[in-house]
């Protein structure tokens, strides 16, 4: 299962069963789909500049256009930016710093391991199998107020206290030649002590806050990617009453688009490969395979991801740009190696499907 580990040194082990999320860029145009298919309007690349409790003045960032929207309810789901438009709030960006590396360097693993930290009681780094041959290993937990919450760096000392940790169990230790790639997020974690105090990240709560205030927006910060749903319930409930409305979230048993039972997934006429990732939207992205020879090939060699992903996310997953593709659609750019290599052929794909009408079999 992880036999890039220290197997003379293992005393005894534990397994277990847990939720995995794959890929979180999926999982984020999944909920805004299917969003959009209950009936949502939704608007990319503008900037919220201010708010209020029933507006929201934003900017379009590609053309400067500004944009007056008037709501009866708005909230305030800005995450590590939420303080922006909330004074009262004292918002702790907490960086979390990941690497990769290829698969083949440990092993090629197939289940999860942890490493506990030494000196700090219930902290562990994880190391990650995924598809495409790649290990994920983080990850940190450090107060970083200065960086970029668009694309935060992951700095040096990062890079050696992952690898530090993880080489503690294993067989052949890692080198930072073998990092192919790296990236960092920013928890939006929300503060507990009096001004004044500092409290390290680790130990700043991960429950999220619904903040509801007569007169001003309501605010949901906090949490962790594991609680979003309920952190949605949390909010929307609070609209709602807000409205004068009743009926309650229903978010807790709403499928995403693309969910099917199991039965239903096991007998779908497409690649396992893309029914793991699209579900039952898989037909779709397989039928565009047969329409152009650049759809059908692999996008280069070493990885599976073919031509008809990346036309699948233009037609139905609004990606617009190459950067939507390679770091919002398909993960490619967290090596950028790899990214380098498809770059050429995504562009081509993007002229194609500004040219063609092609059909994706998808309503949305």
């Amino acid at each position: 299962m992880a036999p890039a580990l220290d197997n003379p040194g293992l005393r005894r082990g534990l397994l277990y069963w847990d939720g995995q999320v794959i890929d979180d860029a999926r999982l984020v145009i999944s909920v805004v789909r299917t969003a959009a298919g209950l009936g949502a309007h939704l608007l990319r690349d503008f900037r919220a500049t201010s708010i209020t409790a029933s507006s929201v003045d934003a900017l379009d960032t590609r053309t400067g256009e500004r944009l007056d929207i008037r709501a009866r309810t708005v909230i305030n789901a800005a995450g590590v930016w939420a303080a922006d438009f909330d004074t009262s709030l004292s918002v702790v960006p907490s960086r979390g710093s990941h690497l990769v590396v290829r698969a083949e360097r440990l092993g090629n693993p197939h289940a999860a391991h942890t490493v506990a930290v030494p000196g700090h009681f219930g902290r562990f780094v994880f190391v990650l199998p995924q598809p495409g041959g790649l290990v994920y290993i983080g990850l940190t937990d450090e107060e970083d107020r200065a960086a970029d919450g668009h694309h935060p760096a992951v700095p040096a000392h990062d890079i050696d206290f992952l690898l530090g940790t993880v080489n503690r169990v294993l067989g052949v230790p890692l080198q930072r030649c073998d990092v192919v790639g790296s990236f960092a997020g920013l928890r939006p974690l929300v503060r507990s002590a009096q001004p004044g105090e500092t409290d390290p990240t680790a130990d700043i709560s991960r429950n999220h806050l619904v903040r509801d205030v007569h007169g001003e927006a309501i605010t949901v910060v906090g949490g962790k990617l594991t609680t979003y749903r309920r952190m949605a319930q949390d909010a929307v409930d609070a609209a709602a009453a807000r409205l004068g409305r009743s009926t309650p979230s229903r978010t807790k048993r709403l499928p995403l688009i693309g969910a099917a039972p199991r039965a239903t997934l096991a007998n779908i006429g497409a690649p396992a490969r893309l029914v793991a990732k699209y579900g039952s939207e898989a037909p779709a992205v397989h039928q565009l395979a047969g329409t152009h020879r650049l759809l059908a090939e692999p996008l280069f060699i070493g990885t599976q991801i073919t031509g008809a992903e990346l036309l699948f996310a233009i037609r139905a997953e609004a990606a617009t740009s190459l950067e939507d593709l390679l770091e919002r659609r398909t993960r490619l750019s967290l090596v950028p190696e790899d990214a380098a290599r498809a770059r050429g052929r995504a562009a081509e794909i993007l002229a194609l499907a500004a040219a063609t009408p092609f059909a994706t079999g998808t309503t949305k």
